[in-house]
């Protein structure tokens, strides 16, 4: 979640103004792990609570877990682009943890909207945990019509035009809307790994 939309938009300007530039190069200062070095997070968020009232303590902590594997999975996801941007070849292994990351995104996203929508918040959590899950739900799809646009765009199935249209369509993934967020948990001292700079 640290890099947002950066990665994306950035991806598309190299796309776009250089096409016979160098081999892709991070593009933000901080080193990505290799897809060797990650490891898949366990656990990852889930409840069976439904119909409950939760408290202030057990909201803090699903949404430290929630965020804090939504980090995780994101991690692995960053290592797997660097690895297709390097040209360098995914052994099976690391292809299996990229599929085994995929599903637990959407079964992280997933268990967290259940858990916000089958249960009773504190009144001063409900709207800022809908807009958290909302907010990761989007990131994620948005990272994953990305890909599969790069790789229509590579087999050349689409233009440039069209990967413009699709990044003006990332839903609540934005900078106010991550602001909102940071605020939100900073006020509330909620303490996570996502959205650290």
């Amino acid at each position: 979640m640290k890099k947002t939309l950066s990665t994306a938009i950035a991806a598309l300007l190299v796309l776009c103004g250089c096409q016979q530039a160098e081999p892709h190069q991070d593009l933000e200062d901080e080193p990505v792990a290799t897809l060797s070095e990650v490891e898949v997070p366990d656990p990852i968020f889930t409840s069976d609570r439904k119909g409950a009232s939760i408290t202030e303590d057990e909201i803090k902590s699903a949404i430290i877990l929630y965020l804090d594997s939504s980090e995780d999975l994101d991690e692995i996801m960053q290592a797997f682009q660097e690895t297709i941007y390097s040209e360098e070849e995914p052994t099976r292994e690391e292809m299996d943890k990229v599929n085994k990351t995929i599903s637990l995104i959407e079964e992280n996203d997933q268990n967290f909207s259940d858990f916000i929508t089958a249960n009773s918040l504190p009144a001063d959590y409900a709207i800022e945990a809908d807009r958290i899950s909302r907010y990761i739900t989007d990131y994620n799809d948005y990272i994953r019509s990305m890909d599969k646009a790069f790789d229509r765009f590579d087999k050349g199935e689409m233009k440039v035009s069209d990967l413009e249209t699709i990044l003006g369509s990332s839903g609540s993934v934005n900078g106010r809307e991550q602001k909102k967020i940071e605020d939100f948990l900073r006020e509330k001292d909620i303490q996570t790994r996502a959205f650290q700079q």
